[in-house]
């Protein structure tokens, strides 16, 4: 057989497979009908109230196609509105109305208004009328997927790459390696489910490094090592803190929160004693300090929201845990 023959059949294969491939991961478009109906009141314009029923019913219908978006601790779920299964997630999302949605409208095939009037009574027990504007919206709608992360990142528990883990015990030293190929700034969290830690930057750095630390593309990093092959910031006033971990219980389950963009991005308002309480006072007086911390699920809105405006942020959560023996 004629080997020039082989080689375009096989051209062929492999473009049509490139091609498949493309449109098999295309998202699916699907076609979703939600509503909702807001009371109209001597506050607001008949045109605010439209507005604001159709916001909610957009919701409503993303919220059938793709479930509902629960803020829990440190992780964010997707809830299916009709079975009530809550999948963890991690995806991207969308805001609308102050919503968080796992969707987006790709097309509004139809709208409809329809003013609802009846009777309410009042806490002081006189009945009095009111009215709502009814929306119900008809769209085609795609999920919203989560962003590829391009760095690479991992847990050591030596200031060595060969120490790569997930699994530490109470009193070990905590190490982060990280890599990634373009330039830009690293920040780092743990989260505990009731507070997320920021790692890094170090607790005691220069206020021009609040944002985010900056990293060189392709080049190697490992935090928390206080070996000059690990001295980023040639002679600055920067001080490495050893970073020590610990466990309220038999074994705690913690995230880590690997965030990278490619330019500096504004950190959350944090707390400097939120965590204190778990400090003896013999760790006070051999200098222990906690990271600044927030509140996990402020921490989690934080996140979601710069998702929505920053199309450079990737975000890599590790989970470890900590055994107290």
């Amino acid at each position: 057989m004629n080997p020039n023959f082989i080689k375009k059949v096989l051209f062929c294969i492999l473009f049509v497979s490139f091609i498949y491939s493309g449109f098999s991961q295309k998202p699916k478009i699907v076609t979703v009908t939600g509503e909702a109906d807001i009371e109209l009141t001597e506050d607001k314009s008949r045109m605010q109230v439209k507005d604001e029923a159709e916001k909610f019913a957009t919701i409503d219908a993303l919220e059938r196609a793709f479930g509902t978006v629960i803020i829990q601790g440190n992780s964010t779920y997707i809830s299916n509105k009709n079975t009530g299964e809550k999948i963890e997630s991690s995806s991207g999302f969308n805001m609308i109305a102050d919503t968080y949605v796992k969707g987006e409208v790709v097309e509004v095939l139809n709208k409809n208004f329809k003013d609802i009037e009846g009777t309410k009574t009042t806490v002081d027990g006189k009945t009095v009328k009111f009215v709502h504007i009814k929306c119900t919206i008809k769209i085609k709608a795609k999920e919203k997927k989560e962003k590829a992360v391009v760095f690479t990142a991992s847990p050591l528990s030596c200031n060595n790459l060969k120490c790569q883990t997930t699994t530490f015990k109470d009193g070990n030293d905590f190490f982060m390696y990280f890599s990634s190929p373009e330039s830009g700034y690293v920040t780092i969290y743990l989260d505990d489910k009731i507070t997320a830690q920021r790692m890094l930057p170090y607790i005691n750095m220069p206020p021009v490094y609040e944002n985010g630390i900056p990293v060189k593309a392709d080049k190697q990093y490992i935090f928390f090592s206080k070996d000059p092959e690990h001295d980023y910031f040639h002679g600055e006033d920067v001080t490495v803190e050893k970073l020590e971990l610990f466990a309220e219980s038999n074994q705690d389950l913690n995230r880590i929160f690997v965030i990278f963009s490619k330019s500096s991005l504004s950190k959350p308002k944090l707390k400097e004693k939120l965590n204190e309480k778990v400090l003896t006072e013999m760790d006070k007086e051999e200098g222990y300090k906690m990271p600044k911390s927030i509140e996990s699920e402020e921490f989690q809105h934080w996140l979601i929201k710069n998702q929505q405006i920053r199309e450079d942020l990737q975000i890599m959560p590790i989970d470890i845990t900590i055994d107290k023996f």
